[in-house]
């Protein structure tokens, strides 16, 4: 990279507009590709084409994001703020509770995670965050958002243990699924096996927070508790799909063994019972065979072992996008491989479609088709801010 495209680049890095083509970097001074933020993987196989435009930047880490119409959605930064972009103009919102973070190895854990509007938004102004509190334990709060303002804050859901990621799903307009990950460097953590503790859950809650009469009531209990389904590592990806009424999840492995899981009612989802993956020493996770662990826990549908190490982040099912080539797919969002991921459910393909993204956080599908991701700030270069990119089909 020439002196001039990385002075300019920087300076790009550094302003804050409402839209920026980032294919402007190359009227600085070059072609030079390293310059570029993101860049086309499969083009020539896909005969596909993207067009990135730079909507906020300047953020660290943005974990998750909603989307109110085409030109306004709120985002969250896990450190603990909370944006809202429209038109152009990106502005924290003031009003959201304390957060709680642990960095690891010089990565950062809990803090502000998800963000998701009720699906009855525009009638009754509903939001709602997960994140770990100033107690260090995961809790859910909804609040009113109107006129640019949080209000009528109430904490609805406090959890007894840790999240290392977290995500929020509608199942309709009364009931929401939220994960709960853990994780354990170098062995596992305990407590996804057990009831009592809600880490490596996920939990499915009335949408003022309540539990419902119809959750599973396990083994030991006479009652429903908030869990769902429990035995999971650290799931940061939940799509529910509407037409089949069907909860997918993806879940972080440990050294591999990354997973798409078909989430059903009181499953037990194996962790850490089993894993494709090994322990970060590369010693097994278990002892169990596949076919042990089939007779007793619900295998993923879909595994990737070391050879393909996702991190997945985030998932989302393209429907009508601008994207033809894509529609139907599954994108993931990788963190370690830095890429856009789409996997086909239908013929089990799974296709690098953008490569040199930078942490990919999380993805969401505009009303006109076209993508918007979050990227973390470091990556893929060092001195790339956290931004928020919208992507467009030629």
């Amino acid at each position: 990279m020439t002196d001039s495209i990385r002075q300019c680049l920087r300076l790009f890095l550094k302003l804050t507009p409402s839209v920026i083509i980032i294919n402007l970097i190359l009227a600085c001074g070059g072609n030079d590709n390293s310059s570029q933020p993101i860049e086309l993987a499969n083009e020539s196989e896909q005969n596909l084409g993207v067009n990135f435009e730079v909507l906020s930047t300047g953020h660290t880490i943005p974990w998750g994001i909603e989307v109110i119409s085409e030109n306004e959605f709120l985002f969250t930064e896990r450190l603990g703020t909370l944006f809202h972009y429209n038109n152009g103009v990106t502005q924290a919102l003031a009003g959201i509770p304390e957060t709680f973070t642990v960095t690891v190895a010089g990565l950062t854990y809990g803090g502000l995670m998800d963000v998701s509007l009720h699906p009855q938004f525009t009638s009754n102004s509903l939001v709602y965050i997960s994140y770990v509190g100033r107690n260090s334990r995961m809790s859910v709060a909804r609040f009113k958002f109107e006129n640019n303002q949080v209000s009528e804050l109430q904490t609805i859901f406090n959890s007894n243990a840790f999240s290392i990621g977290s995500r929020i799903a509608w199942q309709d307009d009364n009931h929401f699924f939220v994960s709960q990950g853990l994780g354990g460097n170098p062995f596992p953590e305990p407590g996804a096996q057990d009831i009592a503790n809600h880490g490596g859950k996920i939990h499915r809650l009335i949408d003022t927070g309540g539990i419902p009469t119809d959750n599973p009531i396990f083994d030991g209990y006479t009652q429903p508790t908030s869990i769902w389904s429990y035995g999971h590592r650290d799931p940061q990806g939940l799509y529910f799909d509407q037409q089949t009424q069907t909860l997918y999840s993806n879940e972080h492995g440990p050294l591999g063994g990354d997973e798409l899981n078909i989430i059903e009612r009181g499953g037990n989802y194996g962790w850490p019972l089993f894993s494709y993956g090994l322990n970060y020493d590369r010693s097994p996770v278990s002892n169990l065979t596949e076919e042990q662990a089939a007779m007793t826990t619900i295998l993923p549908i879909k595994y990737w072992d070391e050879s393909f190490n996702i991190a997945p982040s985030s998932i989302v099912k393209l429907e009508a996008s601008n994207f033809e080539e894509w529609n139907d797919y599954f994108l993931i969002g990788s963190l370690a491989k830095r890429q856009l991921i789409g996997y086909n459910l239908k013929t089990d393909e799974t296709d690098i479609l953008l490569s040199n993204t930078g942490r990919l956080r999380d993805i969401a599908q505009l009303p006109s088709g076209d993508i918007l991701i979050l990227i973390d700030r470091g990556s893929p270069h060092a001195d790339y801010q956290g931004r928020i990119l919208k992507l467009m089909a030629n």
